[in-house]
């Protein structure tokens, strides 16, 4: 696993723009085509599952956030809906 993902607080990431939260399945997957390192992760919303290079994942688009910190796993966009 990641050195850094190991080392949060728990397995539940915020995306910063959607507000959407998810799971980390795999750390340590890799693209067959050029080898890059992935990550695997669900949606905690509708359990759709993601694959994105790990160097964009802990870029700064998502944050790690502990678990008491959930409230409410649906996007701004579907609360606003209501």
């Amino acid at each position: 696993m990641n050195t850094q993902i190991k080392e949060m607080q728990s397995r539940i990431w915020q995306h910063i723009k959607s507000g959407g939260l998810y799971t980390v399945l795999f750390d340590d997957a890799f693209r067959e085509h050029d080898m890059t390192k992935c990550v695997v992760y669900q949606s905690l919303w509708d359990g759709q599952v993601f694959v994105r290079p790990a160097d964009e994942f802990l870029d700064g688009r998502f944050r790690n956030i502990a678990v008491d910190e959930v409230t409410d796993c649906r996007t701004e966009e579907e609360r606003d809906e209501l």
